[in-house]
């Protein structure tokens, strides 16, 4: 079985890679909208409205609030310990990741955390 670090390091990639990142990359996503399908126009007009000041302060908003989603969302698996349980498995072993982590859900928040070591958008955007 990989080492407990590798394993909080692998989730964490992928927690910030397809959940953290894709929610400000979408702000950016919109602005580029030409023909944008009925479903997302308003989105589209507004941030198109948006002046660049103003667009970063949606993305540190945006950073804010799924930073505290995440935090929320982790807690649920350290404070309801007994009922809610997210787990790592090999072939051989099965870890669950509350054990294993000093403080799962501050694990991307903190200093030197995922969204610093893993962010692309963070690194990219240097307005959050």
């Amino acid at each position: 079985m990989k080492p407990d670090k590798e394993i909080l390091s692998d989730y964490g990639k992928k927690v910030i890679s397809e959940c953290y990142d894709p929610g400000i990359a979408y702000i950016d996503q919109l602005k580029m909208e030409e023909n944008p399908p009925f479903i997302i126009a308003d989105e589209v007009d507004f941030v198109k409205n948006l002046t660049d000041n103003q667009i970063k302060g949606l993305k540190k908003i945006i950073h804010r609030t799924q930073s505290n989603l995440l935090f929320s969302l982790f807690r649920i698996f350290e404070e309801c310990n007994e009922e809610y349980k997210i787990f790592y498995k090999d072939d051989k072993k099965m870890v669950d990741l509350v054990e294993i982590s000093e403080m799962l859900k501050a694990e991307h928040m903190i200093k030197g955390g995922w969204i610093d070591r893993f962010s692309k958008k963070v690194k990219d955007d240097e307005a959050i």
